[in-house]
């Protein structure tokens, strides 16, 4: 009788092998599966907050303030445009209603100072904002009270469409925010009042806008702001202006 063939027993030890590398396989798929299944359960809430901290830790980010609608008379703000820095700082031209005049004033926050070039002057000078029913624009990037604190402050957020923007795959995020918080962004805004908002996010997580409806002007119809955010985290620098 012919002893066993010990070409065999190699072939024999290799399916402990073959079945453990399929168990290690079988696990690295369930364990990336189950990680983008965690990624698509965050709720509205979760991702607003990581929106607001992605804001919060940027250097800087460039803002964008604005509304299609002016009153007859008053003061008060009807957009911005410019950086705002974490120094806290801003730099860039904010649009005011003066008496019932329109005017884009370039503007400057730095130090715990505003300074402006008003209409009709040729300097900047320090100015004190809540004169002109306006906020120091550097409180744009306040984590506290900013633009930032709107995303975590949006009541009953829920998920809404997707759009595509070029690369960039936008989701929206509507609900109310209260009156109070829109009136440290927008003075005029009414603090009884609630705002429906829609909070735009991207793929990376960066909200890139807010669009806020309701009254602000003393005829209490519905307007309309948009606040749009781009270029996170330049390296910017904001210096008092010399002239």
């Amino acid at each position: 009788m012919l002893p066993p063939s010990p070409a065999r027993r190699p072939a024999r030890r290799a399916r402990p092998l073959v079945a453990a590398v399929a168990v290690l396989a079988t696990l690295s798929l369930a364990a990336c599966g189950g990680g983008d299944e965690a990624a698509a359960e965050k709720t509205p809430t979760q991702v607003l907050a990581a929106a607001k901290k992605q804001f919060d830790d940027a250097a800087s980010v460039r803002i964008e303030l604005s509304t299609d609608s002016v009153p007859e008379a008053g003061n008060g703000v009807l957009g911005a445009s410019g950086v705002v820095t974490d120094a806290p700082a801003f730099e860039g031209d904010v649009k005011v209603l003066l008496s019932g005049i329109t005017a884009t004033v370039p503007v400057t926050s730095v130090g715990g100072t505003v300074y402006a070039k008003l209409p009709l002057t040729t300097k900047y000078a320090a100015i004190d904002p809540e004169e002109y029913g306006a906020p120091d624009p550097a409180d744009f990037g306040d984590p506290d009270q900013g633009l930032s604190s709107l995303l975590t402050e949006v009541e009953g957020a829920k998920k809404g469409e997707q759009t595509r923007d070029g690369d960039q795959v936008l989701t929206t995020y509507s609900g109310t925010l209260p009156g109070a918080s829109v009136k440290r962004i927008v003075p005029s805004a009414d603090a009884r009042s609630d705002y429906p908002t829609k909070v735009g996010v991207d793929d990376s997580g960066q909200a890139t806008s807010v669009t806020i409806t309701g009254p602000f002007f003393s005829d209490g119809a519905d307007v309309t702001y948009d606040v749009g955010f781009s270029q996170y985290d330049r390296d910017v620098t904001i210096a008092k202006p010399t002239s």
